[in-house]
């Protein structure tokens, strides 16, 4: 019977076979786990800037032009898109790194609180300075939300 340090050495390259094909298969397995994460990402922040660019244009709309219109189904019909749109930022906004979901809960909050303002108008049909402001922050939570979401991207390998 052999020793078992000769058959070490006999079957050698075997052994180190073994050990490289265990090695490669753990880094290509963190290595698509590291990709799949990366692509679900840059999925869900390009989906987000889409969304914030859809919340910029109906505030927009809401502010310069619904008050021109006086078409109450239309109003409602922005309000719901704005909304929707609102949630999604948020919510895929969660599942991304920092600084996207401090981001997306702010242009939600923002959105929430100044929605009802963007289209009043004062007595002489100007807007009120609560409509400014409305239109304002809503404004600004979006550039921000918008630079958080190129941030992450950068960050990307």
């Amino acid at each position: 019977m052999r020793s078992i340090r000769e058959q070490i050495h006999r079957n050698a390259v075997a052994l180190i076979s073994l050990v490289i094909a265990v090695g490669s298969l753990g880094y290509n397995t963190w290595r698509n786990e590291t990709t799949e994460a990366q692509r679900n990402v840059r999925h869900a922040a390009f989906r987000v800037l889409e969304s914030l660019g859809e919340l910029q244009e109906i505030a927009d709309y809401r502010y310069y032009y619904l008050t021109n219109e006086g078409d109450p189904a239309r109003e409602g019909q922005l309000r719901v898109r704005g909304f929707g749109s609102a949630a999604m930022i948020r919510d895929l906004s969660m599942v991304m790194p920092e600084p996207a979901p401090a981001a997306g809960i702010a242009v939600h909050e923002l959105w929430v609180e100044h929605v009802n303002f963007l289209s009043e108008l004062d007595v002489s049909g100007r807007h009120t300075e609560r409509a400014r402001r409305a239109e304002r922050e809503i404004s600004r939570g979006v550039s921000e939300a918008r630079a958080a979401m190129l941030e992450v991207l950068k960050r990307l390998e």
